[in-house]
């Protein structure tokens, strides 16, 4: 049986009715009569126990996985309000989906890594081609605290072969950093990492979009202390960027939060650009005290060295990458594109005048598309698990 994928989306109030019409409307589009698996998604102002019960009215003994989102995106949407909805249903003899997940990741982030990857591994089969995995964002609330996705996926990587196709998200409930929940078929849990491995006569392929280019020379990270950039080139770092940006940038000290980005170049250093060799890291807050920058991640240590990056003011890069993704599909029959975006990429917040996720609809075409917005997403930056900002994680899944 040829794999079938629906698609449905939903931004009623009311969260039970937000759970049923998206799932009757995924069953309606897929035209599905036996669904197998579901990947759900809601927003950080719905009850998830409901959003779940009118999930379970339309597929209720059906595997399911997912978790809270800062929006949603389909083929035909594209919301981030906060009631937002999305559930995708696969139907396949031809795909298999496993879920697997670890807790306590408030408490140990690389613990939670080994566990959930020693899960994972031992699952692994010589047809297994993709994993996605999904984990809480957000520590605590009070005092706004991160999880971080460098010590998790870390650990993690460590348990997985080097050929599979890896891509992932931070849950995101809101910019508050509100409590997040990760959905393992019927249950509800907060703290978790949700792994969801997928085997069977498929490939799936990733790709990233930054939306992102050098636009100073490599600079080097002289103190910092865990996700603390203190100095860069042994001057505060505030000083140093309002240097970089030139005397005219018009950015106000405070709004550096969401808006400098440095890139760390993974590939060779003096070649031309390329954009999948770069791991970009947004700065969250500042520190206008000490003059320093918060950023998303703790991986830029001192002796790191990076660049500060400028974002594209035309939509044109979605069309090339997505054009190559394409290309290393052929001959196989894509049936889903799964796309995990920056909630900072959302038109109000990118400082771009373009909807980037419009700009992948459109590319993507006819494959049902489905996905949701982020905190950080997570992909292969050459052979490594990176932990990215302010960037687009695109997979198309494909069957043989």
């Amino acid at each position: 049986m040829k794999t079938t994928v629906g698609v449905g989306a939903s931004n009623q109030t009311n969260s039970f009715s937000a759970g049923k019409e998206a799932a009757s409307q995924a069953m309606k589009e897929g035209k599905i009569e036996r669904p197998d698996f579901a990947l759900i998604f809601c927003g950080g102002k719905h009850d998830p126990k409901e959003f779940l019960r009118g999930v379970n009215e339309i597929i209720p003994n059906v595997p399911k996985a997912g978790g809270s989102s800062f929006g949603i995106l389909t083929d035909k949407f594209i919301g981030y309000d906060g009631f937002e909805v999305g559930v995708t249903i696969f139907s396949s003899d031809k795909i298999r989906f496993e879920i697997f997940h670890a807790g306590g990741l408030n408490e140990d982030e690389f613990k939670v890594g080994q566990e959930l990857g020693g899960k994972i591994q031992k699952a692994i089969k010589p047809d297994s081609r993709g994993l996605w995995v999904f984990y809480d964002s957000s520590k605590q609330q009070n005092p706004p605290m991160l999880n971080f996705a460098t010590p998790l996926f870390a650990a993690l990587e460590n348990f997985l072969p080097e050929d599979l196709s890896v891509a992932g998200g931070g849950f995101l409930a809101d910019m508050m950093l509100s409590t997040c929940y990760q959905f393992v078929n019927n249950e509800i849990f907060s703290q978790h990492a949700v792994g969801i491995l997928v085997s069977g006569e498929c490939k799936m392929e990733t790709a990233i979009l930054h939306g992102c280019q050098p636009c100073s020379d490599y600079i080097t990270i002289t103190k910092a202390e865990g996700p603390v950039v203190m100095e860069i080139e042994g001057q505060p770092a505030l000083d140093l960027i309002d240097e970089l940006l030139g005397p005219d940038h018009g950015i106000k000290v405070k709004d550096f939060a969401m808006n400098v980005t440095l890139g760390v170049n993974r590939g060779d250093k003096f070649s031309d650009f390329k954009e999948s060799d770069y791991a970009n890291r947004l700065t969250l807050a500042v520190d206008e005290q000490h003059k320093a920058l918060i950023m998303f991640e703790p991986d830029l240590t001192n002796g790191t060295e990076v660049q500060l990056m400028r974002r594209n003011l035309e939509p044109d890069y979605v069309a090339e990458v997505i054009a190559g993704i394409k290309e290393n599909i052929k001959g196989f029959n894509p049936v889903h594109a799964f796309y995990i975006n920056c909630g900072g990429r959302a038109k109000p917040y990118s400082g771009v005048d373009f909807e980037d996720a419009a700009e992948v609809q459109r590319e993507v075409g006819a494959i049902p598309l489905s996905g949701f917005y982020s905190g950080v997403e997570v992909a292969k930056v050459g052979n490594k698990l990176q932990p990215l900002d302010w960037t687009g994680v695109l997979c198309i899944l494909a069957e043989n």
